[in-house]
């Protein structure tokens, strides 16, 4: 499933969401630092799980990672 899947709904310097937009999961990561002075966005999120329908939130955790990240570095608040 392609990123542009995902919509950003926050993003600041300690947290961003990303939310699918057909199915409405919304997927919370922590922007850390990796222990090495990097800002990087964490594994495993929270999830606010969206609608019933035929795709479970789990199987896109991948995917929402992939989008979370590009974001954050994208408006510069990761390495």
């Amino acid at each position: 499933m392609p990123i542009s899947e995902f919509d950003v709904v926050t993003l600041s310097k300690s947290a961003i969401r990303v939310m699918h937009r057909d199915e409405h999961h919304v997927y919370e990561f922590a922007l850390i630092d990796d222990g090495c002075g990097r800002r990087v966005v964490s594994r495993g999120p929270a999830i606010v799980f969206g609608r019933p329908s035929k795709v479970a939130a789990w199987g896109l955790i991948a995917d929402a990672e992939c989008a979370a990240r590009s974001a954050a570095r994208e408006f510069g608040f990761t390495d």
